[in-house]
């Protein structure tokens, strides 16, 4: 048995809730790391903010994973992408 709900059926805030937002069906929203070459440094943002530089991408992964870890451990949620 396959249960198919529609976009109609949903509230906005159950397809795509925002940080902060009281009262949500899905309130886990990820914490979105990215890690880019840039200028000989490895740059990290945490959401669409500057988060730090690092001098190797080993480095930047590595700060990057316990920093995911630290989020999973409270019941957070987190994605990292390499650009």
């Amino acid at each position: 048995m396959t249960l198919k709900l529609s976009l109609a059926v949903l509230g906005w805030d159950d397809v795509w809730p925002a940080a902060g937002e009281i009262n949500l069906v899905h309130e886990n929203v990820p914490v979105r790391f990215r890690i880019r070459p840039r200028g000989g440094l490895w740059e990290v943002c945490r959401g669409a903010s500057f988060w730090a530089n690092f001098s190797s991408r080993t480095e930047a992964n590595d700060r990057v994973r316990a920093a995911m870890l630290d989020i999973f451990a409270t019941g957070g949620s987190a994605q990292v992408r390499f650009t």
